[in-house]
């Protein structure tokens, strides 16, 4: 399926630049429809009055802030676009819930494709709704990216479940354009119907039935962590782009244990594409 709408999900002004860079080099290269999203989260006032009811004054700077915030992302993602010449739109959206409001989640829904910022430290649980509930593949933009580059070689993370393979039909669009791509297994198995050498082979060859340039490789873990080994050849390859599917298991265990999913999202060095 053709990328023809991205979701960029703004969620703060100091990232909203190189988000909105990576949006637009998509959209040219996609011919795509762009609408900026920003949910803003309105928390409950700190300051109680003496009849213990939200203090007014208090309500009234908060929406002012968010309003601030949203206007300022919403000027820098509209004057980007139009001097880019890219088809764009905005949506702000309000609420308790901020990211997991179900305006932008809804909105996320209608794309072929959702763009965001690396989320901030300690802060990853806010994107859960995103990734979780839209049904759509996350783009994550590092912290560390400075400017827009092409996806020239991208390394897919494979280990056969539904969450790997969603992530790599959902790349197909952006692994057609990659001179080069690797699907890259860890600790794989060696079971009757196929050796730990032959993982990945399958895949490789229905990509490769595409036009893909693929290779196929597959690696010993020796006892580091799954996200270490990942980051290693991700540097190794030279990747542009890690693309993986998000949590392998339920999102409590998730959150009381880490995993890959978190790990890779608070330490990321490349742009990751992640579906559920």
């Amino acid at each position: 399926m053709p990328i023809k709408t991205i979701a960029v999900v703004l969620t703060d002004p100091d990232t909203a630049k190189i988000v909105i860079d990576y949006a637009i080099c998509l959209a040219e290269g996609h011919q795509a429809h762009l609408v900026g999203l920003h949910g803003e989260a309105i928390d409950p006032p700190p300051v109680m009055s003496p009849f213990d009811l939200p203090d007014a004054s208090v309500v009234a700077t908060l929406y002012e802030a968010a309003a601030d915030r949203s206007k300022g992302m919403e000027a820098q993602f509209n004057d980007t676009t139009q001097r880019a010449g890219v088809s764009a739109g905005w949506r702000t959206l309000r609420g308790t819930s901020g990211l997991a409001a179900q305006g932008v989640v809804e909105s996320c829904r209608a794309a072929d494709l959702v763009i965001a910022s690396q989320p901030a430290a300690g802060r990853v649980g806010e994107m859960d709704d995103v990734l979780f509930e839209s049904g759509r593949p996350v783009l994550f933009i590092p912290w560390i990216a400075r400017e827009c580059k092409p996806f020239a070689r991208i390394l897919v993370a494979w280990d056969g479940s539904r969450e790997s393979t969603r992530a790599i039909f959902d790349s197909i669009p952006l692994l057609r354009a990659a001179a080069e791509v690797e699907v890259f297994s860890i600790d794989a198995p060696d079971t009757k119907a196929q050796s730990a050498a032959l993982s990945g082979a399958d895949i490789a060859e229905t990509l490769a039935r595409r036009g893909l340039k693929v290779t196929v490789n597959s690696q010993e873990s020796e006892r580091l962590p799954i996200s270490a080994v990942i980051e290693n050849r991700c540097s190794d390859f030279a990747a542009d782009l890690l693309v993986m599917g998000a949590y392998s298991h339920t999102r409590i265990r998730e959150r009381l244990f880490g995993g890959v999913t978190q790990t890779l999202l608070e330490s990321m060095t490349v742009p990751v594409l992640m579906s559920r």
